[in-house]
């Protein structure tokens, strides 16, 4: 009798089990299902979305003494959020950068010049004007690392309104480190350290003039 009591349970529990299995079953695949079906990024509109099909002059201005240390900042700059912008926003027409960097040397200009004259003589419809006032490449107190980092303003200026004053539109500011940790590397070539900057920069400013697509979670 004791015998035939424990095959009883056992019997019910293996019938439940096979009730209540494929429910449980069931759930679980609902949510693996639910979660591969949820999205994974979401889109960010353009800061500043009237780039298309222009020509765009980028104009960067750094002060003295960051010249004085990276002489080639205006134009490597340029060159690097040129060549994203070509990438990334469609028909934009990007003037030559060492176009641009060639006639502010020959004019004497340290930056000073005007964004708007200069997009105006080379025939720009917007001038992205990047205005750098920070500049490093190293932890500040810790010699041995190095860590990039760039802040810039961002303005536009609208050329396209005939026999009217450019229009000017202020952006937010960027800011980026490399690497994003406190901690720089202690042993990479700077070359490394400033081309993975400006990597970070012109993304950053770039970003603004398309929309993408921002990881969730």
């Amino acid at each position: 009798m004791h015998m035939w009591s424990r095959t009883v349970k056992l019997t019910c529990g293996l019938l439940w089990l096979g009730l209540i299995w494929p429910a449980l079953t069931g759930c679980n695949a609902i949510k693996t299902m639910m979660l591969q079906a949820a999205p994974t990024s979401e889109k960010v509109p353009a800061e500043f979305n009237r780039l298309t099909g222009k020509k765009v002059l980028l104009f960067v201005w750094a002060p003295p003494e960051i010249l004085w240390d990276y002489p080639k900042v205006r134009l490597d700059l340029a060159a690097y959020v040129g060549a994203y912008l070509d990438k990334n926003v469609k028909n934009v027409t990007v003037t030559d950068p060492l176009h641009v960097e060639q006639y502010l040397e020959q004019g004497g200009s340290s930056g000073e010049a005007d964004p708007v004259e200069v997009g105006k003589h080379f025939h720009a419809d917007m001038v992205v004007h990047l205005s750098v006032y920070q500049f490093s490449m190293r932890d500040p107190g810790m010699a041995h690392f190095y860590r990039g980092r760039i802040a810039s303003s961002v303005v536009v200026y609208d050329l396209t309104r005939a026999n009217e004053p450019a229009e000017r539109i202020p952006l937010r500011d960027v800011r980026v480190a490399y690497p994003e940790e406190k901690a720089g590397y202690p042993n990479v070539r700077p070359d490394q350290i400033r081309q993975a900057t400006y990597d970070a920069f012109s993304v950053e400013v770039g970003k603004k003039f398309h929309e993408y697509d921002h990881p969730i979670g």
